[in-house]
């Protein structure tokens, strides 16, 4: 008997003891699996970065090279300021520097110089004109850029019997930093940036590829990899160029891979093989349980149905009995605790919100699953997008209201956010992430992919009219970008985030997607301070025509794109001009100012809500100094005067011979004199106002008309269009024509 016993239980436990060897086996060479995918990956990482590495610093010694040759080389600086390709002396001295330079690195395999003046073309083994050069659509296309660079691969063609090779180029202009005589291209044969790698590795066995900025192979084999093989790829800063590596049939990875297979296959068969023996041991020993269940047959629980035991034939009665006990008292116990269980299910879903929202998880869509049916989460789909529900004026909806009010108000929200999306049959998931923003985590699916367009807008527009409509209090809703991966939902919250921040332009209580938001300009900026100049000037000359200039700005502000944060700054730098020029008049004017007004109106702009709001509260206060302003402007000496001069000024601007001494004849007063008076009653001087002006109608002729820049120049005063350019671009930030080019591509999308 004692043998029988103890087979019964060496055979039972036999199985258990064979899958955790299996299982030893199985981790262990799932860790060497995996330490050997490691090195080869970090190994193809170092070969991908020291090819890179060879090819950038070889790319920029010629680069370097090419610089100081523009610079010091008299026979290249020669031929760029030669008038005409006739001089046969220049053009061979050029020629024979070009072919020491490509003796001297043998990377390159042909240069060409192009001169700006006649369109003449010269290279180390030919010359010829623009028009008929073979590399003509190449210069063409460069010669608008005067931005030193290297181009992707190309091909090059020098003599047409001979046929195009595959390039790379460097485009540099001469002289050097001025760019304005030609420029200098440098055609770098993509083999030989080929052989600079071939060293590095056994081609049999893994493989280096370099492609450009557009993806197009510059030199290697063009690999097919799999997502199963190792594979790294860098890209260089100095060319914007990627170079990548990786294994070409696996070698010793994929057999150890196929080692790991196999284990895992055993382990599986050993495992379904434990199951069995397990059923059948249990099968077999089943008779002893029921002997030892026999001698309990006396044992009376304090259960209900107890006594029923003895009598009962049915050996499981007891186990019964005792299973019942324990789920009375399991109900007490979760009837006593599930309020605690419910707030811990509450705070670990917010938890798990916050962490996916801010990028702190790296969890895969089958671990989402499964938490959201732990959670009661909506199931993800294959799509993501993160909206942004912000109460508008959230100051005053804090002074309305008590602090529980608040709370029912947002919970009633919340709901109302989620019954609209079931009726909708919408997906998503919110949760309050400050005291005034709601977000919402909205699933996309592919069979909404279609409607995809109009759902969110429908649904925003529903719930923002329900709000409206029976809270009282009004939302505005933010979307950010779609995203494909869990990992990218911060992504997507921080441009719902920065939607949001042109809510004061665009207005309150309504949808901003992130897509629909192009970033603006310095250029529009810097516009914009020169209209707060132009206003604060004409209302320090007492000229009515101010309010009209103030409206018109904040209508041009209206149809502009600039975020909260912009809008604010202006609204600062417009108050500060105020304040300065106040400071010059009457001290008292100057402390109701900055005592009484500017604290009414800082604190006006850090609740501000509205463009409207910030234009009707900023103008009723420089009304109301207006007319004092007026009343010390007229009694000061020479203003009438100093207002003819303005009007003269804004008359006349297009004169190129309006200066101070045309206006000392006009006046019959110095020069000097008339500058004086002028800054003492603008605050401001001559050449500055007069430079104001011109600009202001340079901007309008660019943005309505079609005139070129010298027009433009002589239109507005100035004899040259190079010297309208050098003043518009330190006023505006940028050169004339590419003000225009931004403007136009902003008002086109």
């Amino acid at each position: 008997m004692r043998k029988s016993w103890f087979k019964r239980l060496l055979l039972s436990y036999m199985p258990v003891f064979m899958i955790v060897i299996t299982f030893i086996f199985f981790v262990f060479f799932q860790m060497f699996s995996e330490q050997s995918r490691r090195e080869a990956l970090n190994a193809n990482k170092t070969l991908s970065l020291q090819a890179m590495r060879i090819v950038d610093t070889s790319l920029k010694v010629i680069d370097n090279m090419i610089v100081l040759e523009s610079i010091n080389s008299e026979s290249l600086n020669n031929f760029f300021k030669a008038n005409s390709g006739s001089d046969a002396y220049i053009n061979i001295r050029a020629v024979q520097k070009l072919k020491e330079l490509i003796n001297y690195y043998p990377l390159i395999d042909s240069i060409y110089l192009v001169r700006y003046s006649d369109g003449y073309v010269l290279s180390d083994a030919t010359n010829a004109y623009i028009g008929s050069y073979p590399d003509r659509k190449f210069i063409e296309e460069y010669q608008v850029s005067k931005t030193p660079k290297w181009t992707g691969g190309r091909s090059f063609e020098q003599f047409k019997m001979i046929g195009g090779k595959q390039v790379a180029s460097l485009v540099r202009g001469s002289p050097y930093m001025k760019n304005n005589l030609g420029m200098i291209v440098v055609n770098v044969s993509a083999d030989s940036l080929k052989k600079l790698t071939e060293n590095m590795y056994e081609s049999k066995v893994s493989f280096i590829q370099a492609k450009d900025a557009s993806g197009q192979l510059l030199f290697g084999s063009e690999a097919k990899v799999k997502e199963s093989e190792l594979f790294s790829e860098y890209t260089s800063d100095y060319t914007g160029w990627k170079y990548g590596s990786g294994l070409i049939n696996g070698g010793y990875v994929n057999t150890i891979s196929e080692l790991y297979n196999l284990w895992f296959v055993i382990g599986l068969l050993m495992i379904a093989a434990g199951f069995i023996w397990m059923i059948y041991v249990t099968r077999r020993n089943a008779r002893p349980i029921e002997r030892i269940a026999e001698r309990f047959s006396d044992y009376s629980l304090p259960v209900r149905g107890a006594g029923l035991w003895k009598g009962s034939p049915d050996e499981f009665a007891f186990i019964e009995s005792a299973f019942d006990h324990i789920l009375e008292q399991s109900r007490q116990y979760q009837e006593k605790y599930q309020e605690k269980y419910q707030e811990d299910l509450h705070l670990r879903t917010r938890y798990l919100f916050h962490q996916l929202i801010e990028g702190q998880t790296d969890m895969s869509l089958e671990e989402w699953q499964e938490e959201a049916a732990i959670l009661n989460l909506p199931e993800p789909l294959d799509r993501f997008r993160l909206l942004i529900i912000e109460l508008d004026n959230y100051g005053e909806f804090c002074r309305k209201y008590t602090a529980s009010d608040q709370n029912l108000l947002k919970f009633v929200l919340r709901n109302v956010v989620n019954e609209i999306a079931m009726k909708e049959s919408i997906r998503l998931w919110s949760e309050w992430t400050s005291p005034s923003c709601l977000a919402v985590i909205y699933f996309e699916g592919d069979e909404t992919e279609e409607r995809e367009g109009e759902a969110l807008p429908r649904f925003g527009a529903k719930m923002r009219g329900w709000t409206e409509q029976n809270l009282k209090f009004t939302v505005t809703i933010g979307s950010g970008e779609e995203v494909y991966r869990i990992q990218d939902l911060s992504k997507s919250y921080k441009s719902a985030a920065q939607a949001l921040k042109y809510k004061i332009v665009l207005g309150e209580n309504r949808l901003i997607r992130s897509e629909d938001i192009a970033g603006t300009s310095h250029a529009e900026v810097y516009a914009h301070l020169g209209e707060i100049s132009s206003i604060i000037q004409s209302y320090r000359m007492l000229n009515i025509g101010w309010e009209e200039a103030y409206e018109a700005w904040f209508a041009q502000l209206k149809g502009s794109l600039l975020t909260n944060e912009e809008i604010f700054n202006l609204m600062n730098y417009l108050l500060y001009n105020v304040g300065r020029e106040l400071s010059d008049m009457n001290k008292d004017v100057y402390r109701e100012w900055s005592q009484v007004r500017l604290p009414l109106l800082t604190e006006m702009l850090d609740h501000g809500s509205s463009l409207e709001q910030l234009r009707i509260e900023i103008k009723q206060v420089m009304t109301s100094l207006f007319e004092s302003v007026g009343q010390l402007q007229e009694g000061r000496q020479y203003a009438a005067l100093i207002r003819e001069i303005c009007k003269l000024i804004e008359q006349d601007y297009a004169n190129p011979d309006l200066s101070l001494e045309m206006l000392g004849d006009r006046f019959q007063l110095n020069p000097k004199y008339i500058s004086k008076l002028f800054k003492g009653h603008t605050g401001q001087r001559f050449v500055d106002f007069l430079i104001q002006v011109r600009m202001r109608e340079a901007v309008k002729l660019l943005l309505e008309t079609d005139a070129s820049v010298q027009e433009i120049a002589e239109r507005v005063g100035y004899t040259h269009a190079i010297s309208l350019t050098r003043v518009f671009k330190r006023i505006m930030g940028t050169a004339p024509g590419e003000y225009r080019s931004n403007q136009l591509r902003k008002t086109n999308g």
